[in-house]
């Protein structure tokens, strides 16, 4: 009951959000040095398998079940592919050829994403700020493809092609995911924290595992320090940590704010990329993730402004 009551605290709140934006934000640039030695889906599948097994462990300990009817297996079949096996792979993809701190600020549309979805599924309505947010955070995204790396006059050269397909790929990811915050609203209200992402994790670091013993050449896997340490890093902090805070989180903050973690994930993971990776970025990239964070601000004013009125936030 202590420990409930510690947790219910908003300034406990505030640091869980901003502990994922740190740790989702230094995902980005982990992703990029474990697959310096470790194939894509082999890397990506042995990280949600050690997520799962931390999760069995931390299910037993506690005693949590995981439940099954058809509306709850459905959410969980729709997590294991909107919200971990496709939108993963298309950022791991992406890695492959963008740098991390890019990929981040590209999957800080998600929150536009969310506000759309929120007005068709939930009948929640745009005021004019809001609109003029989307507008402006979408002009930002124009501006980011438009890096200095890629030249839209030379785009059916295989290097450009790729970097824009790569980019292109991010946002993707940042679509599904967007989706997922409405579906675990819609149907995981009753489902522990712990549990939600057993199933999803496990059936994804199956799946992904059969992928790249097909595809995949398992003659190049090095188990270095980089391709380890990223699998544990991940797979503990940014899967089972992160993840379990954030659908905490959500059940008891707003869609649209808990999609704001979508504004501090990308500070960090620039920083980090820039200082630690010493990844350089782009005056138009910098410009366009200026007017994204600012149009995502914009979209989210009128409720951030309502639930600080009500004393909510």
């Amino acid at each position: 009951m202590r420990l409930r009551r510690l947790l219910d605290k908003s300034a406990v709140k505030v640091f869980l959000f901003v502990f994922i934006c740190f740790i989702w934000g230094s995902t980005w640039f982990t992703i990029k040095l474990g697959l310096q030695e470790l194939p894509l889906m082999f890397s990506l599948s042995l990280r949600f398998l050690l997520a799962g097994l931390v999760l069995l462990t931390l299910l037993k300990t506690f005693n949590i079940q995981v439940p099954v009817n058809d509306k709850q297996l459905f959410l969980y079949l729709y997590l294991t592919f909107f919200s971990f096996l496709i939108p993963f792979l298309l950022v791991y993809w992406a890695e492959l050829t963008i740098p991390s701190n890019l990929a981040s600020i590209l999957f800080s549309t998600m929150p536009f994403f969310a506000a759309i979805f929120s007005r068709i599924f939930l009948k929640e309505s745009l005021n004019s700020l809001q609109r003029f947010g989307l507008i402006l955070g979408f002009i930002g995204v124009v501006f980011i493809f438009k890096t200095d790396t890629l030249d839209f006059g030379d785009v059916l050269s295989l290097q450009n092609r790729k970097f824009f397909i790569s980019m292109f790929a991010v946002v993707a990811s940042a679509f599904l995911n967007a989706s997922v915050l409405i579906m675990v609203k819609k149907y995981g209200a009753d489902i522990h924290p712990l549990a939600i992402n057993f199933i999803p994790l496990n059936l994804s670091g199956l799946i992904l595992l059969i992928l790249s013993g097909i595809f995949e050449d398992w003659s190049t896997i090095k188990f270095g320090v980089k391709g380890v340490g990223s699998v544990i890093y991940l797979g503990i902090f940014g899967s089972i940590v992160t993840f379990t805070v954030y659908y905490w989180l959500l059940k008891k903050i707003s869609t649209v704010i808990m999609s704001l973690t979508a504004f501090l994930t990308p500070v960090f993971a620039v920083m980090i990329g820039v200082f630690v990776g010493k990844e350089s970025i782009t005056a138009n990239v910098l410009f366009g993730a200026l007017l994204v964070l600012t149009g995502m601000l914009l979209v989210n004013s009128f409720f951030l402004f309502k639930k600080f009125l009500n004393g909510k936030i």
